[in-house]
């Protein structure tokens, strides 16, 4: 019987999913001093790190500042921006940290044209150290200005400036394109325009890779009441993309027959596709079914690996236990793609929460889905993460759904309201596994069966959960509340793409960071 019981043992260790009882990865947690937030602060965001210091950009009493902190995040030197040159004024667009250098982006608007421009920051004395540099001057079109989108590939190896001038009236789009390598050197540039329907392009991602090809997901039609009634009026994306140093252009309208879309994200590839993947659900139906996917070749433009994955049956009785809300017992409702990234050995991982905007009955669980490199779904697992957002009123008039993107990309703060729901991703560039970190009651340490909603900060700690490359889920309490302390923001946290992330913790006007370094 020994001998058995050894040999199911092995077994079981083996299936994909197992939930093991050790935590391969040693994970420590250091918290930087206290600090304070003015009373008008509006941004707070960490936007860069290199050896031994870490950058922030802050904006309190009108007026933006850059401060920087050392290894252990704590307060050095902070200095404003200078936005103006005698009596000319100019608008913030961005600050980057790229090529292990600062630049800040800002923007002059005159009578019949705007500029973009930018300077370089020295990192010992946070003061600029070159002269203003003018990117491209953008003539206005009757009235329509162009407005200015600026981000970094995921190995922050380029940089893409995107001028966007959209004449509603006319359906007209006019673009620019800016992509730099390290030292901010030219790569290419390109000028083009099209004509569009409706509303046309809105919402846009930007994304740029380490090889320089440019794509833009855009939304061209939301669904609405004729979706009921209508078979051609669903949820329409597009994907415009640009390869060979920009010389070849192409539009991919992103559709799934009679499926609805009901989320999308993108990312690069490693021999330059573009991988997209999201969520859908079947005809007239609203909720979520399962997933899709599909990639773009770099070289030839070519559509391949397509999959549409429903979710197996494993997981939706795993919910279903759960008395989790579905629709007909066969859609999942209000989840919604959180992030997708590539993993080191190929596989793309995507992650979608639950989002309930109620006070009871609250799940904001999380699906993790791993797809093989050819599309095909190699296993979904489920996050259990019971939290109450209690979200009485909207970020900006922003929708809870897209709030946590809303934050990641401002760095928008609120005295009145604190963000303690969702989580923060670790997933190294070289890893292939990833670990999520979130607040998690402390009545639910013991492992019982009826998990208990966060929903009280004083009562909680950081729940670090890891998912390897086959699935195996592993669970390690982290710091627990204590009194004094401030409470984390799971939701606004900075990836510095290897094995550490920060996560920023307030209370009150208080405020300081924990840095988590796992090994993997």
């Amino acid at each position: 019987m020994k001998t058995f019981g050894k040999f199911l043992l092995a077994i079981l260790l083996l299936l994909p999913g197992w939930q093991m009882t050790t935590f391969s990865q040693n994970i420590e947690v250091a918290a930087s001093n206290p600090d304070f937030i003015n009373s008008t602060a509006k941004v707070h965001k960490i936007i860069g790190h290199d050896a031994d210091h870490f950058y922030v950009i802050k904006f309190f009493a009108g007026q933006y500042y850059l401060q920087k902190l050392d290894r252990n995040l704590n307060s050095m030197t902070e200095k404003p921006i200078k936005l103006f040159e005698g009596i000319k004024t100019y608008e913030l667009e961005n600050v980057v940290h790229f090529g292990n250098e600062l630049y800040v982006f800002f923007s002059r608007a005159r009578l019949n044209d705007i500029t973009l421009y930018y300077q370089k920051i020295d990192k010992g004395s946070m003061a600029p150290s070159t002269e203003i540099t003018e990117v491209t001057t953008v003539r206005n079109i009757k009235g329509a200005w162009a407005d200015f989108h600026i981000t970094l590939s995921r190995q922050e190896t380029r940089l893409l400036i995107a001028c966007i001038t959209k004449l509603n009236w006319s359906k007209d789009q006019f673009n620019e394109f800016y992509v730099y390598g390290a030292g901010l050197n030219l790569l290419w540039k390109m000028k083009d325009s099209f004509q569009f329907q409706g509303l046309g392009p809105r919402d846009n991602t930007y994304l740029v890779d380490e090889l320089g090809n440019v794509s833009i997901l855009s939304v061209l039609r939301n669904e609405n009441i004729l979706s009921l009634i209508r078979k051609r009026q669903r949820n329409l994306y597009s994907i415009y993309r640009y390869t060979h140093d920009g010389q070849t252009y192409n539009e991919y309208p992103v559709t799934l027959g009679n499926n609805y879309i009901r989320g999308i994200r993108i990312v690069a590839g490693e021999q330059g596709e573009l991988i997209c993947a999201g969520l859908y659900s079947e005809l007239f139906n609203s909720g979520v079914k399962g997933t899709f996917f599909y990639k773009i070749d770099a070289e030839t433009g070519r559509i391949y690996d397509n999959s549409l994955n429903p979710y197996d049956q494993a997981l939706m009785s795993q919910l279903a236990a759960m008395k989790e809300p579905m629709r007909n017992d066969e859609e999942l409702v209000y989840y919604f793609i959180t992030d997708m990234v590539l993993r080191e050995n190929g596989r793309i991982m995507m992650i979608a929460e639950q989002v309930f905007d109620q006070t009871y009955d609250t799940y904001n669980n999380l699906i993790v889905t791993s797809f093989e490199n050819n599309g095909q779904v190699y296993w979904n697992r489920l996050i259990e993460k019971n939290q109450d957002y209690n979200f009485l009123h909207s970020t900006e008039q922003i929708e809870l759904s897209d709030d946590r993107d809303y934050i990641m990309a401002t760095g928008f703060i609120s005295q009145g309201l604190q963000n303690l729901c969702s989580y923060a991703l670790m997933a190294p560039l070289g890893g292939s596994g990833i670990i999520v970190f979130y607040n998690d009651d402390i009545r639910n340490r013991d492992g019982g069966q009826e998990r208990k909603n966060f929903n009280r900060p004083k009562k909680s700690y950081i729940l670090a959960v890891a998912i390897d490359e086959y699935g195996n889920l592993t669970r390690k309490p982290l710091t627990e509340w204590k009194k004094k302390a401030l409470f984390p923001e799971p939701i606004r946290f900075y990836d510095n793409l290897h094995e550490t992330i920060v996560i920023p913790a307030f209370r009150g006007r208080k405020y300081n960071y924990y840095k988590i370094t796992a090994t993997f």
